[in-house]
């Protein structure tokens, strides 16, 4: 089976609280699906622009296949709520080659 790679783009950040308190608790849910960040930036800090306006934040998250990737976002969803309205921000899984 291939990889899966979560990808979030957040094109603006509204609420830093809401977002720091929805990093700190999902951490352990994403990593209890065997997460594994490959990149996070921010364009203050580590994005480059190559065409567009650059997001606030980006993260790339690898997990072992798209159906432990979905399992751990639907494991995530307490957090995601408490996260609503402190982002605006689009989030997919790519399945690799």
């Amino acid at each position: 089976m291939a990889k899966a790679y979560v990808v979030a783009v957040y094109s603006k950040i509204i609420d830093p609280e809401k977002l720091k308190n929805y990093i700190q608790d999902s951490r352990c849910v994403m990593g209890a699906h065997g997460a594994k960040a490959l990149a996070i930036g921010s364009n203050i800090s580590n994005i480059s622009k190559l065409e567009g306006i650059p997001p606030e934040r980006a993260v790339i998250m690898e997990f072992e296949d798209v159906e432990v990737a979905q399992k751990a976002f639907q494991s995530n969803q307490v957090n995601e709520e408490k996260l609503e309205g402190g982002v605006d921000r689009v989030m997919f899984v790519v399945e690799g080659v």
